[in-house]
């Protein structure tokens, strides 16, 4: 599988100085002197397979669009004539228009003479507000298609490999486009529109083409799926390739959580292991030096100092307790949010820059995790970059979600099979005191639990219960209460390896591993997930336990209460 990171002028002043907080000298002079990620860290050790670049993008910044134009995209850019450059023609910044505005012979014309090793054939996306005009901007897509193979068959065959364009509002719709195409003779086709889709919809996509290919026998040389870098897809994306397919995608979303991410959603920073952190803010005051007032020179000062005492920190010259200090005290005076201080906390405690071998965080150390403009930001982006290519390239690593089968009812379940149920603890439990112990069975009153509960009991099933504090509890295990609930995905990191030490010796006792649990507890068996795996599917919990509830076999019941029935 090849990974494409699109262009968004990512780059950062390779001598900037983080101590003064001042550009270098070739900055200054001309900030187009700015370094790529290719120039910080080589071309042979990019965590890309290569660049997609927006026409419309591009042409949005007239003197950026010239230097292309007379370079040619390879030179601009500084990287050889055989690293992959693919061009689109950025079709959501036309979104809003009756029609793109541009010609296929004008585009293909671009591609060929900027130098691009790829072309996307025009398209036009199809999404919720316009799905009135939905097939009107399909055929727009597929006409496009048609007329950019033939002119491209006949005259840029040799200049660049042209991908065309599938689009379509439903997976029906993707999947007719596609057909067309190969029976048309187009092997090399670009799937767009699906960044806003559920995983879910595009497992669905993929299992229909990968079905498709080995009823027909029919396979396309090359797929590209537009903004789909999801981990969870990867398994699905590998057995397109197992196929014959050559596989590609693009996203940018791992660079941009930088600066983009929440620091409640602790994913500013992720490592190799793809755990998520948040970064420390510490923003720079831009206020002009001669407008300065006293309170605005005070929040100069403790920026200052924030940044002293995380560099101390990373030296071992200060405890953590007094960074935390600092760090409350600005926070205190920015009138920012005290809840930050729980993130910045296991940030520091865990110092995960200094355990990363990346080149980014060997060279700048905890200015990575610092969030504090473009030149922190951006490089923090590039570590995200190193560690989701690092995640790509290594398959034990990767999310097993999908491997499992989703399914509507338990019809098809009978007594007495081979059956574990997984299920959830729950919020609500019964009122006991803090230092007593009690069965987790008995623990739990939430209403899920309580219908699987008898379900696996009645069924003869054994159950498992993932806990946000005890991670796995058989339903005997004495435990006692507590308040904690699975909220954000570092939770779900914390207990999952616990989880899984749990799970991996019993799971071959069983045919079939039934999952009856929210969404949350899904992600934790994300790494043990395989096709033995089933989850019940439902629109809510409300439904989930409806479905529980019409499942349970009806016990046999004395004529007393046969007659109040």
């Amino acid at each position: 599988m090849r990974y494409f990171i699109p262009d968004w002028d990512d780059r950062v002043d390779p001598e900037y100085d983080f101590l003064t907080d001042t550009h270098s000298n070739l900055h200054r002079e001309d900030p187009n002197n700015d370094a790529y990620m290719w120039d910080l860290l080589g071309v042979e050790n990019v965590p890309f397979d290569g660049v997609l670049v927006s026409v419309a993008t591009a042409q949005e910044n007239k003197k950026k669009y010239a230097a292309i134009k007379e370079k040619g995209i390879h030179q601009f850019f500084g990287l050889p004539d055989s690293f992959p450059i693919m061009a689109d023609c950025g079709a959501f910044s036309y979104i809003n228009e009756e029609v793109p505005p541009y010609q296929t012979s004008n585009i293909l014309e671009i591609y060929s003479e900027l130098g691009f090793n790829y072309g996307v054939s025009i398209d036009h996306l199809v999404v919720e507000a316009f799905k009135e005009k939905k097939d009107e901007r399909m055929k727009i897509t597929f006409q496009n298609g048609l007329a950019a193979f033939d002119e491209w068959k006949k005259k840029y065959r040799d200049d660049f490999q042209l991908l065309v364009s599938v689009q379509g509002y439903e997976i029906n719709d993707y999947l007719r486009m596609y057909h067309k195409f190969l029976e048309y003779g187009i092997t090399h086709m670009a799937i767009g529109g699906l960044v806003r889709s559920q995983t879910s919809e595009i497992v669905t996509l993929i299992d229909r083409i990968i079905a498709d290919i080995k009823e027909t026998n029919k396979t396309p040389e090359y797929l590209h799926f537009f903004g789909v870098a999801r981990p969870n897809l990867f398994f699905r994306l590998k057995e397109l390739e197992d196929l014959g397919v050559n596989v590609a995608f693009d996203s940018a979303s791992y660079l941009r959580r930088a600066w983009l991410s929440s620091a409640s959603s602790q994913m500013n920073y992720i490592t190799q292991e793809q755990r998520g952190y948040a970064a420390i803010r510490v923003p720079q005051d831009k206020s002009s030096k001669n407008q300065e007032s006293e309170g605005q020179r005070k929040t100069l000062g403790l920026e200052q100092a924030c940044l002293r005492a995380l560099r101390a920190y990373d030296r071992g010259e200060m405890i953590l307790e007094d960074v935390m200090d600092v760090l409350e005290t600005f926070i205190i005076v920015n009138d920012g949010k005290l809840e930050l201080l729980e993130y910045y906390r296991r940030t520091l405690r865990d110092q995960p820059w200094k355990k990363c071998p990346c080149p980014i965080c060997q060279k700048n150390g905890i200015e990575t995790i610092v969030f504090r403009g473009n030149n922190r930001n951006r490089r923090r982006g590039f570590h995200n970059t190193i560690s989701f290519y690092s995640l790509l390239n290594n398959e034990s690593q990767w999310d097993r979600t999908y491997l499992g089968k989703d399914i509507e009812t338990l019809d098809g379940f009978s007594k007495n099979q081979s059956v574990l149920v997984i299920t959830g603890c729950t919020k609500n439990k019964c009122e006991i005191e803090e230092y007593r112990t009690i069965a987790a069975k008995d623990l739990y009153t939430g209403t899920l639990f309580t219908k699987v509960r008898e379900y696996c009991e009645r069924m003869g099933y054994d159950y498992r219960i993932i806990s946000a504090k005890y991670a796995l509890l058989k339903p005997d295990d004495q435990i006692s209460t507590y308040e904690k609930v699975l909220r954000t995905r570092v939770d779900v990191d914390n207990i999952r390896p616990s989880v899984e030490e749990g799970l991996k010796p019993i799971l071959k006792n069983y045919d079939t591993i039934l999952v009856i649990a929210g969404a949350q507890y899904r992600d934790v068996l994300s790494h043990i997930i395989d096709d033995r795996f089933v989850f019940l599917k439902a629109k809510g919990i409300g439904d989930m336990m409806h479905k529980v509830s019409i499942a349970i076999p009806q016990v046999n019941l004395t004529l007393d209460e046969f007659i109040e029935e």
